[in-house]
């Protein structure tokens, strides 16, 4: 089964991007698939197709990582493209001071391949997706989504997932194969 960890946001953040999914559809573009509202998440790890007999290994092994873990506080810094030349996504960017997130990707990955589960081992990169580019898109687009008055809050992201992602035509879905919640400790 192909998997991958993610933060859930909050539910006022989801309620925000969920809104600026709603007014960017609006807009005229060409060739931008939507990411549906139920699978907005952070991306933590992408592990990819991991074999059935492995998994409770996996869910014990994340479990054991997320019981040491705070509540992430994360900022929202507004939406923006990605890469800023020919970009290829549309996302809302997120700020940490925080280095536990870095520090929990590295970890899974380590013990992951300890499993001898190869997950992607690229850079953590602080985002929700809200679309993903396929055609060249006009300036004035282009202009609209950067000049989107998105709210700047830091919110606590206390819920890690295991997901199960399954690729469809009309997109992905992805169910909940394991729920962690993290500590939540007010500074």
């Amino acid at each position: 089964m192909r998997l991958f960890v993610a933060l859930q946001p909050p539910l006022s953040l989801h309620a925000d991007m969920a809104k600026a999914l709603d007014d960017l559809q609006r807009v005229k573009h060409k060739g931008v698939s939507w990411v549906a509202m139920e699978n907005l998440h952070l991306t933590v790890n992408f592990i990819g197709e991991v074999a059935e007999h492995r998994v409770d290994a996996l869910k014990n092994l994340i479990a054991a990582q997320a019981s040491k873990l705070k509540a992430i506080r994360l900022k929202a810094e507004g939406i923006t493209l990605f890469p800023s030349k020919y970009p290829r996504l549309i996302w809302v960017q997120l700020l940490s001071d925080e280095k536990d997130l870095y520090l929990l990707h590295r970890q899974l990955l380590s013990s992951m391949r300890q499993l001898g589960i190869d997950a992607d081992a690229k850079k953590l990169k602080l985002h929700v997706t809200l679309g993903r580019i396929k055609a060249q898109q006009s300036p004035e687009f282009e202009r609209s989504v950067l000049a989107y008055d998105f709210p700047s809050e830091e919110l606590y992201w206390d819920t890690l997932i295991l997901y199960r992602s399954t690729l469809r035509p009309e997109g992905p879905r992805y169910d909940i194969i394991e729920q962690y919640n993290l500590k939540y400790t007010e500074v």
